[in-house]
């Protein structure tokens, strides 16, 4: 068996420990032991990607938040999906050292070249409550555990998008007490399930929550109206 190898790790004030740990070129991203990001199930949140920026392909500055770096993988994903030079891709991160492993270790860290990435160093929803009405889209990784989306964050998260905007929510399995908090924060809702990752044998899939703030008009409609 390939060595286990720690590359990084980081104790918050709380006691809780971030550790990054590599073996045979997989990376783990984990919390007091627990994995919270790897390098090779990533599937979700590609999906969640594209799923964000297909109805924004024709905006002319996009503005998408990514709530939790993670690997890097929905980032990478979603500059993949949005090429536009005026687009911007704001990344809140409360955590320096996840930022810089990407930066060193990461499969997406050439893309931290591109001026286009913005780094706060704050929580998403904190972001959020300085940015009413300017986001067209938010991507939150939350694949392991329950996700305590209080409804004050919640309706940050709504406030801060555009009518018709999207966010989406990445889970291990459906959760109830999650789609009824977003509803009473005024989103619409619908649920999907894709591949965990698109490698291994074993099919595993991931729910994703799409919370949009209102109906989406088209760009095309929105010129003829104008």
């Amino acid at each position: 068996m390939k060595p286990l190898t720690k590359l990084g790790e980081k104790q918050l004030d709380n006691g809780s420990l971030w550790e990054l740990w590599e073996r045979d070129g997989v990376l783990s991203l984990q919390l007091d032991g627990l994995p919270c990001a790897n390098s090779f199930t990533y599937g979700s949140e590609e999906a969640m990607a594209e799923l964000a920026t297909a109805p924004i392909s024709r905006a002319g500055q996009p503005q998408i938040l990514i709530a939790g770096l993670g690997l890097g993988f929905g980032l990478a994903k979603a500059m993949e999906c949005l090429p536009k030079e005026k687009a911007r891709f704001i990344v809140a991160e409360p955590l320096p050292e996840i930022v810089q492993w990407n930066r060193e270790f990461s499969p997406n860290r050439e893309i931290w070249n591109d001026r286009r990435i913005l780094v706060e160093y704050q929580s998403a929803a904190e972001l959020c409550r300085k940015r009413t009405g300017s986001l067209h889209a938010i991507l939150l990784r939350h694949t392991h555990g329950r996700c305590e989306l209080g409804l004050a964050d919640a309706q940050a998260f709504f406030n801060a998008l555009k009518g018709g905007s999207l966010l989406i929510i990445s889970l291990a399995k459906a959760d109830k007490r999650l789609e009824s908090t977003l509803r009473r924060a005024g989103f619409e809702l619908s649920t999907t399930a894709v591949p965990a990752s698109s490698k291994g044998k074993q099919l595993r899939l991931h729910t994703l929550v799409l919370a949009r703030r209102g109906r989406f008009v088209p760009f095309a409609e929105r010129n003829a109206q104008g």
